[in-house]
């Protein structure tokens, strides 16, 4: 106690105002002087705390704190200066001096090291330059995503017009989630729904276990694809022998499980019945070997038979777009049938394809992927354009290895199915897609201008009728049709019919609205609060029409007597993948709790209705602070009945 007394008695010590010899103009100077600069002192370190709550995003944070410490005591020491002047407690004066010496000292001391890392920072012109990168890479990314959606559109057609049975499969659980209505018709199912969601081995006669799906997962992994021959059923009871081949894609990242179904009942009937034949052959020679002349004739008529059943197959090829050929290890042709370029065998036997095709560059890509069959040992196929007799005609390629007896790889084996015709059916298949497009936008134009025109006709109507509730009911029917004729405005604008940019929908919608109630919505304020979502055609025109109804109900009742107030309308889509459209107010709410199953208002009927019918979601009305209105768990609208 004697030493905290000590410390802060002035004890003997003469007031710092005798230095002045009380001069009151000096006295004021440095009281002024020094209040003022406590004053900048301590005003210097609220901006910086400001100024660092503020921008989250600013480094080493604690340099500036550190600085407005240390101003914080520079100001106090001004002020101590102020209270000496007739209060000589110099020790505690001389305290806070040496507090403000070593904070000066820590805070230089952080300062040092900091240096080179401030320096590092970007400057505004490198900054500047980084932005005009960024920008050149978005405008690379939208040509890229246009790219990828005209290469999207291909795969699409091919998918769909494919004569097998494609599906995709998910990797993991081996569930269908996609597949072509090649498939469907080929299973005899109603439509993609019955397919989708079930197991792949579902389908055969004999399921797979879980060890041989393993073992072909195995090989999926191992050599990228795998293939076989199964016996399947269709959803009616019918057998069928089908060819199967997996393959792994990759589709936005993703792995994708890719299989093609073929229909090959018709071969397996034919070898089983060439099987038949056989040990029917073999039986006779056992048991009837005293009948060898005639069995030995038995043989040369079945001998000539396949004889006749293999010129019949030549025939069948010759007049075929399909050409066969061998060629060895250094890819030189040894056998070639049904060329479908005009060679002869004897004008290619010995040859390579650098010395038969017309373009270089057709034959460098022939001979790469057949070398890289004979190197891999693994078969591919891949569609090739050729150039014969000055015209582009294309191929669909299947390369295999051919192997010796040793199991040597001593060449390959290649069939070519010209597809040309195909790919000109492609061509045409898009020029008529992109034709479609403009009549269908055609369409949303002259509907739009259509209701415009009942809009016009209905706004001349009410005009003319005097009685209140026929000129609002006649206005609220417009103000649907204007809802309704946005929407195929914006149809008509858009570039994918597909995907409608629902918050300029919304805003346009609302526009509309506002300028329809000038005269009460003077006071009043609207808001939007949505996600950046696209949504079909159906959800966009049930949503606007409950927006229309829900909003108009707002701006009549909702402010009466020009009162202000807010409206506020939010559109998310959820962890459900559905979406939830919410209209609330701050008005005055509703008079008494109504069910809107049982409501009396065609409005309020029109927003149930579309509602929980149509868009399949849940309605919740909530009255208390104004009405509010919430629609969830939107999915995709059926077509309104």
């Amino acid at each position: 106690m004697e030493l905290i007394h000590e410390f802060f008695d002035s004890g003997a010590f003469i007031p710092h105002g005798h230095c002045y010899l009380w001069n009151s103009g000096l006295v004021w100077l440095h009281i002024l002087s020094d209040v003022l600069t406590a004053i900048a002192y301590y005003s210097i370190p609220i901006g910086l705390v400001y100024f660092v709550r503020k921008r989250e995003d600013l480094p080493f944070k604690w340099i500036f704190l550190l600085f407005g410490l240390f101003i914080i005591f520079c100001g106090t020491t001004h002020l101590m200066e102020v209270w000496t002047l007739w209060y000589p407690t110099y020790w505690v004066s001389g305290t806070i001096k040496a507090l403000t010496a070593i904070i000066s000292v820590f805070t230089a001391a952080s300062l040092i090291p900091l240096i080179p890392q401030l320096l590092a920072l970007p400057s505004p012109s490198q900054l500047a330059a980084i932005n005009v990168t960024l920008a050149s890479e978005i405008t690379e990314r939208k040509k890229t995503e246009l790219e990828l959606l005209r290469s999207r559109e291909l795969r699409e057609a091919i998918f769909n017009e494919s004569a097998d049975a494609i599906f995709l499969v998910d990797p993991i659980n081996l569930l269908i989630f996609d597949c072509n209505q090649r498939a469907v018709e080929m299973f005899e199912t109603d439509s993609k729904n019955e397919m989708i969601g079930i197991e792949g081995r579902t389908l055969q006669k004999r399921q797979f276990s879980d060890e041989e799906i393993v073992s072909i997962v195995e090989q999926m992994h191992r050599i990228g694809f795998w293939s076989s021959e199964i016996e399947y059923i269709t959803r009616k009871g019918k057998l069928f022998w089908g060819n199967i081949a997996a393959k792994t894609i990759n589709v936005a990242g993703k792995a994708i499980n890719m299989v093609r179904v073929k229909d090959v009942t018709d071969r397996k009937l034919a070898e089983e019945y060439i099987r038949n034949l056989n040990v029917e052959l073999e039986a006779r020679v056992q048991e009837r070997t005293f009948e060898l002349s005639q069995a030995n004739a038995a043989l040369e008529i079945e001998i000539s038979e396949r004889k006749l059943t293999e010129e019949r197959f030549y025939l069948v090829l010759k007049n075929s777009p399909i050409t066969v050929s061998m060629q060895d290890l250094e890819l030189r042709y040894i056998w070639l049938y049904n060329s479908a370029i005009g060679n002869s065998l004897e004008s290619v036997l010995g040859k390579q394809d650098s010395e038969i095709l017309e373009v270089a560059e057709n034959a460098q890509r022939l001979s790469h992927l057949k070398q890289q069959v004979l190197t891999n040992g693994v078969g591919l196929r891949e569609e090739v354009l050729i150039t014969a007799n000055s015209q582009e005609r294309y191929f669909d390629l299947t390369i295999e290895p051919h192997y010796d007896r040793n199991g040597e790889v001593n060449g390959i084996g290649s069939v070519a199915l010209d597809i040309t015709w195909r790919k000109q059916s492609e061509a045409q298949l898009r020029a008529a897609y992109e034709r479609e497009v403009v009549l269908l936008k055609e369409l949303h134009h002259r509907v739009k201008n259509n209701l415009q025109i009942i809009s016009g006709l209905l706004y001349l109507q009410a005009r003319q009728v005097e009685d209140p509730k026929t000129r609002e009911i006649i206005n609220s029917s417009r103000d649907r049709i204007q809802a309704m004729s946005l929407l195929h405005e914006k149809l008509y604008r858009a570039k994918d019919l597909d995907n409608i940019d629902f918050i300029a929908y919304i805003q346009g919608l609302t526009r509309n609205l506002t300028n329809s109630y000038a005269s009460n919505s003077a006071g009043i304020s609207l808001n939007i609060n949505a996600d950046p979502i696209t949504v079909d055609i159906d959800t966009a025109i049930y949503c606007g029409l409950i927006i229309n109804e829900l909003v108009s109900n707002s701006y009549k009742y909702a402010f009466p007597e020009g009162r202000s107030g807010q409206i506020m309308i939010e559109f998310a889509r959820d962890e459900a993948n559905s979406y939830t459209l919410t209209v609330r107010d701050n008005g005055v709410g509703m008079a008494e709790a109504i069910d809107l199953k049982y409501a009396k208002n065609l409005g309020l009927q029109l927003v149930y209705s579309l509602a929980t019918k149509q868009l399949k979601g849940k309605v919740v009305l909530e009255n208390c602070h104004g009405t509010a209105f919430k629609i969830s768990g939107i999915i995709k609208p059926m077509l309104m009945t």
